[in-house]
């Protein structure tokens, strides 16, 4: 007896047992299902000797800790002033005539966290009348400058201030031998900058 069972192309034949009282028979396999047994046979056999297709990671042995970073800036602040106890410092220099050198005096003090260099700056400088020449007044800081023209006097550096650290700074003012009556009765004004910057 032949059999075909559809959809596997699986193919049975029987074939009597003469004389005997049972059958015998071949089992034919198609192309298709040969393949496929042969993959379930593969895995089944995998399964059986405890085998993984996966790969390992190769992990080592580890360990770790933790802990906290804090973090913070320092402060740059300043504070000014003069030998009349002004919060800023205004400094006046009257009554000057050719020749003259007057001083005055104002602090610097570093209220801030970090050490920082002193610079000090002259600007906008106006006169009451514009026939003066600005060339013949002179400024400056004692031991930091001599005297020199208003006109190209603009930033100077005094030196390292620490934190918490005050100074006292001498500020120059003179008007030269040169100039004539049209400084008569001047008023001159002006503005001092004094910055800290981080050292």
């Amino acid at each position: 007896m032949r059999v075909c069972v559809s959809p596997w192309n699986v193919q049975a034949q029987f074939e009597q047992d003469r004389g005997l009282g049972h059958r015998k028979g071949t089992l034919v396999v198609s192309s298709r299902f040969k393949k496929t047994a042969s993959v379930i046979g593969g895995a089944a056999l995998i399964a059986a000797f405890g085998l993984s297709l996966t790969t390992t990671s190769g992990a080592n042995f580890s360990a770790s800790d933790a802990g906290r970073i804090d973090i913070s800036t320092g402060v740059l602040t300043i504070d000014l002033g003069d030998d009349k106890g002004s919060e800023d410092f205004d400094l006046d220099f009257t009554n000057l005539k050719p020749g003259d050198v007057q001083h005055q005096n104002f602090y610097v003090t570093n209220t801030g966290s970090v050490p920082a260099n002193v610079k000090i700056g002259w600007s906008d400088g106006t006169a009451s009348t514009y026939s003066v020449d600005f060339t013949k007044l002179k400024v400056g800081v004692s031991g930091y400058s001599g005297l020199e023209s208003s006109t190209t006097f603009s930033t100077l550096g005094l030196g390292q201030l620490g934190a918490g650290e005050s100074r006292a700074y001498r500020f120059d003012v003179g008007l030269d031998s040169s100039a004539g009556n049209e400084w008569q009765g001047v008023a001159v004004g002006g503005k001092l900058t004094v910055t800290l910057e981080q050292s």
